[in-house]
């Protein structure tokens, strides 16, 4: 399983924004990760988190070259004001537990 953690710097006032466009857009449900959440950090509530657990790189590349990404990443546009607000990490996993 891959994990990735997406940090997002949205424009000043415009956080609470991009948290309903992923809601309505119904970002996280379209991805295909096997779970996901938007996370705001308690120490910074500038930055919004998105997490998503995959089955593998294939199903995380299937959604980094999906055209609804594209689509998805011209609706989140306006919310930024920087071409670096974005960064991407990678995490392969090495122990996972699941309480049901």
């Amino acid at each position: 399983m891959t994990f990735t953690a997406l940090s997002l710097r949205p424009a000043p006032g415009r956080r609470d924004e991009l948290i309903a466009y992923y809601r309505s857009a119904g970002i996280l449900e379209a991805s295909g990760a096997i779970a996901s959440q938007v996370l705001v950090p308690e120490d910074d509530p500038d930055t919004v988190v998105v997490t998503a657990l995959w089955a593998d790189d294939d199903a995380r590349a299937a959604w980094q070259n999906s055209p609804r990404r594209l689509e998805f990443a011209r609706g989140m546009a306006p919310f930024f004001d920087s071409a670096d607000a974005a960064s991407t990490r990678v995490f392969r996993v090495a122990h996972h537990h699941v309480t049901r």
